[in-house]
């Protein structure tokens, strides 16, 4: 037999009992004014295409600005061995001769820009659930910053076991066999998927950016044009940016992010409606956010281009 599943008594009493809370919460359940909650087919037609390219922008500022944190980090780090360096956009250099590397040297040098990201993604997740009830488009740019941290962190440890770079230095000078490696690869790339599953719901709250409430006539649009979408332009014209000199290793961990956005996308279109409120929203194209993504970009390619030398 085939046909929608109907629900039980108590399924359809439990969604009640929440849209009552919701609206007593509001302070509107005896009101008699127009809901602004919009439903599907009376979206703008541009309203994901504003979602779209705010998310973008964002993107691209989260990832220079992890990018910039872990370069002078990992600088700093070095510094402290008596080992200038000189940050490129697309390669660090190291005013070494490579017979005067330490163990020591390698695996704090190599393993600090990592262990900062993980601790800046700790700080901004603390930080976003302390503000996720906010709807300014600001948040979106701490969510993604959280997401770039756990890139650089478990993607960098994903990608240096086994391409040999990076991260990976410190797994070869500890002496890792290639089994090892293989385990450290599944490990990280096992929790990049099982924090995608943990993040879904503060990534959906994200939605109460643009919309009174994440239901099914906007959940699959929103995921894809909130993370997916942007997730691939952003790289794209990350990529551009540093043609010609483009680097196979960073392009793989910078992709690692699939392995974050797929769970979320799986669960995300598949959950329950989540309610926010029932203020207006406003959708528009920042141009200050324009503007400042813009000069990012710019600065980024000339400061990194001529070398950020420690």
């Amino acid at each position: 037999m085939t046909g929608k599943k109907s629900l039980s008594i108590g399924e359809r009493c439990y969604r009640i009992f929440r849209k009552i809370h919701f609206l007593a919460k509001r302070g509107s359940l005896f009101s008699f004014r127009r809901t602004t909650i919009i439903r599907g087919k009376n979206y703008p037609k541009r309203t994901f295409t504003i979602i779209f390219f705010n998310s973008t922008l964002l993107f691209i500022l989260a990832n220079l600005l992890v990018f910039v944190i872990t370069r002078l980090s990992t600088g700093i780090a070095a510094l402290s061995f008596n080992i200038n360096t000189i940050s490129y956009y697309y390669d660090i250099n190291y005013l070494i001769t490579g017979d005067k590397w330490t163990a020591d040297a390698v695996q704090a040098v190599f393993s600090t820009g990592p262990i900062i990201a993980l601790f800046t993604g700790i700080v901004l997740f603390f930080l976003y659930v302390s503000v996720q009830a906010e709807t300014g488009i600001l948040r979106l740019l701490v969510l993604w910053m959280i997401a770039q941290s756990i890139v650089f962190f478990l993607g960098e440890m994903l990608m240096g076991a086994l391409f040999n770079q990076g991260f990976g230095y410190v797994i070869m000078y500890l002496f890792v066999m290639d089994t090892g490696k293989m385990l450290i690869s599944v490990f990280a790339m096992v929790a990049m998927v099982t924090l995608g599953f943990f993040f879904t719901r503060l990534f959906l709250f994200s939605g109460n950016i643009y919309f009174n409430c994440i239901n099914a006539h906007n959940r699959r649009k929103f995921v894809l044009n909130q993370f997916i979408y942007p997730f691939i332009a952003g790289n794209l014209l990350i990529f551009i940016i540093k043609i010609p000199e483009l680097s196979l290793y960073e392009m793989c961990t910078n992709a690692t992010m699939i392995f974050i956005l797929l769970p979320v996308s799986i669960r995300g279109m598949n959950t329950q409606e989540i309610y926010f409120d029932e203020d207006p929203r406003s959708l528009k194209f920042s141009g200050t956010l324009i503007a400042i993504t813009f000069l990012s970009l710019v600065l980024y390619r000339v400061i990194f281009g001529i070398g950020v030398r420690l």
